[in-house]
């Protein structure tokens, strides 16, 4: 039994002293990758700053925050300079003040 364990034992060890690690040479890539292909700048038409409150109103909205939300999409409107996103920031403040009167 004995010699059945120092056999399987001595076998782990072999293995593991054997080739279980690569080094580093070994895991880099040999040719150099190739360089990156142009890509078109891709820009929404709406104001950044009216994006930007409009994304952290959204966040406060999923985290339950809604006096924030409703602070943050009103910068946004105040700062939106197209039709679309007006609409858009309209509908989202009439939700949140539907949510904070029924939490009232």
């Amino acid at each position: 039994m004995q010699t059945r364990i120092r056999t399987v034992l001595a076998s782990i060890l072999a293995a593991a002293l054997m080739g279980g690690c690569a080094t580093m040479s070994e895991l880099l890539p040999k040719d150099p990758p190739p360089p990156p292909t142009p890509m078109d700048v891709v820009a929404a038409p709406y104001s950044g700053n009216a994006l930007q409150n409009f994304y952290i109103g959204r966040q406060y909205v999923a985290q339950g925050r809604y006096e924030l939300a409703r602070e943050h999409y009103l910068l946004a409107l105040a700062s939106a300079r197209e039709e679309a996103m007006r609409d858009t920031l309209v509908t989202e403040l009439q939700t949140v003040d539907r949510l904070i009167k029924t939490l009232r």
